[in-house]
């Protein structure tokens, strides 16, 4: 083990002189002098040992770090202590893979990446191959969500196409939360378009997953045109037009927020228009106390 380790930080040290980018897994963070030095360090583990990075190396947005535990992030190795702790930093790496991103990834392409945050005007950022991607709050999904920051999961799994590569230079008139450092480039995803392929492979075969009368489990997803009207998500993320019973209107009326589970019966689906509409007859149990108190009731 120990000869392990040793030949590591050999690679390790021939990084440094010839500022070679690796890639490690983020462990955990912690908040302890290294070497000799105090702050807040990302672990980054790699092939057994133990690499810090200073979370000002790491990332410039003041954000939770959650979304990259477990994940591969790329770092350069700044230095190695007399008492061998590696000092890394991914902001230094990420200059270096991008020309390897481009190189490999072109508009148009599909990515597979991990959300690391989302800012309060729904912008999301993805972590693609070690780089950070953004998603424009209107590219995330096919029905306009509110509050977006709450519902996104992160540290979650997604695919989104590359909608656009562009050179990028930030200036005065940027909003400073928006910006990572100055990587050269912003590549912006769409989860959208990703989303929308898969419903119209849906849509063409919709006979063979929803009918008249079929009663399912779906999502509120928003407020649809009209009093008493939401978009509803089935579980295939065919988003409809719903309405509640007469019964439960009385109750809930405009009150069901985003996120809600709900069982609808199906009334019609147009596969030539794609639209459907549907019943909500029953809310969540587990939920339904709740909702009394949220609607006022």
């Amino acid at each position: 083990m120990a000869s392990a380790n040793k030949a590591v930080l050999d690679l390790l040290h021939e990084s440094l002189l010839r500022q070679y980018v690796q890639m490690g897994n983020v462990g955990n963070v912690k908040t302890a002098p290294v070497g000799g030095q105090k702050g807040e360090y990302v672990v980054i583990e790699f092939n057994g040992v133990d690499c810090y990075c200073k979370r000002e190396d790491f990332i410039k947005r003041q954000t939770s770090l959650a979304g990259f535990l477990g994940t591969k992030v790329p770092f350069l190795v700044k230095s190695i202590t007399p008492d061998g702790h590696v000092i890394v930093s991914r902001l230094e790496a990420i200059p270096k893979v991008v020309k390897r991103f481009l190189r490999t990834v072109n508009e148009g392409d599909t990515v597979r990446g991990t959300v690391t945050g989302v800012l309060e005007n729904g912008l999301v950022f993805v972590e693609v191959e070690g780089f950070p991607c953004l998603i424009p709050p209107g590219e995330w999904d096919y029905v306009k969500i509110p509050n977006l920051e709450e519902m996104i999961r992160i540290g979650s799994q997604i695919e989104a196409k590359v909608i656009n590569i562009e050179e990028y230079t930030p200036n005065e008139t940027d909003n400073e939360k928006e910006r990572e450092v100055e990587f050269g480039y912003r590549i912006r995803l769409s989860r959208k378009s990703v989303l929308n392929e898969e419903v119209a492979k849906i849509w063409h075969e919709i006979e063979e997953h929803y009918a008249p009368g079929d009663q399912t489990e779906a999502k509120i997803v928003g407020f649809g045109p009209g009093y008493n009207t939401y978009f509803l998500e089935l579980p295939k993320r065919v988003v409809i037009l719903g309405n509640l019973r007469t019964t439960l209107r009385r109750q809930y009326g405009q009150n069901l927020p985003s996120g809600l589970k709900v069982h609808v019966e199906i009334r019609s689906m147009d596969k030539e228009k794609r639209k459907g509409r549907a019943t909500i007859f029953r809310i969540d149990p587990t939920l339904q106390q709740s909702m009394n108190g949220y609607a006022g009731f």
